[in-house]
């Protein structure tokens, strides 16, 4: 991962990524081949890589697209106990991660819910309103598609380097 990229990961998620509830996410599996956080670390790297590409550099759109990637899955912890099959983990898991995003950093930005609560379109039919949400919907995509492939932005050492610098 560009240590650029990494930088502006640290500078506006390191708290939701110090977090004891975001630590628990390298403790479950997800897309068979990862971790519930190495996938999501993976969906900001790809997040914020898209923002830069595209002139993004603001320091609003940064933060949210950030809080947005490392908030999306919060709420699919537990899927096994919580949901009765995936269309229902299509489902909820989205709004459960809206309420996973307030607990874990105490806002409410109606851009990051939006985000975090539309990015499983097209697979439940409500599009993001907002360009973040649109760019959380990409890099989650991109990075499923890259977990699958073998080439995720994120793996055991690049994780390893990032909560390092949590110290």
């Amino acid at each position: 991962m560009d240590d650029n990229i990494l930088q502006i990961i640290l500078k506006y998620g390191k708290d939701i990524i110090a977090s004891e509830e975001f630590g628990r996410t390298f403790e479950q599996t997800h897309h068979i081949d990862t971790t519930v956080g190495d996938h999501t670390l993976s969906v900001a790297a790809e997040a914020v890589k898209l923002c830069l590409d595209r002139g993004y550099t603001d320091e609003t759109t940064l933060k949210n697209v950030v809080t947005s990637a490392l908030c999306h899955d919060l709420g699919i912890m537990g899927r096994k106990e919580k949901y009765a099959n995936h269309a229902v983990c299509y489902v909820r898991h989205p709004l459960d991660s809206v309420d996973a995003y307030m607990n874990v950093t105490g806002e409410k930005d109606e851009r990051v819910i939006d985000s975090i609560k539309n990015h499983m379109f097209p697979v439940k039919p409500v599009m993001p309103k907002y360009k973040e949400g649109w760019i959380l919907t990409l890099a989650d995509k991109i990075s499923s598609v890259r977990e699958k492939t073998g080439t995720q932005a994120v793996d055991e050492q690049v994780r390893k380097r990032i909560l390092e610098r949590l110290k």
